[in-house]
């Protein structure tokens, strides 16, 4: 019988006592961002968003985090404003 890491109910048997204080998550770092990534897309799938991956200048990321900053808006929520003014929506 193999060990699954996505497992909650099967006790690893064999597995030494550690001492300390009790895993708060079962799942070891790589298979929590896994899961935390999928959650985040179908999240963001109800809400009727879309990535987009975007390759800019250095220059011009500066200048988005300078207003963004000056704005108190994530970056995100720059660009979003910025096509928005753009696209006339």
């Amino acid at each position: 019988m193999s060990v699954q890491p996505e497992d909650r109910t099967t006790i690893d048997m064999f597995a030494p006592n550690r001492p300390g204080r009790p895993r708060s998550n079962p799942y070891d770092r790589p298979v929590q961002t896994r899961m935390n990534k999928r959650v985040q897309r179908l999240r963001d799938k109800a809400r009727g968003l879309h990535r987009l991956e975007v390759k800019l200048d250095s220059a011009m990321i500066d200048r988005l985090d300078e207003v963004a900053g000056q704005l108190n808006l994530s970056r995100a929520d720059v660009i979003e404003q910025a096509l928005r003014h753009w696209l006339h929506l």
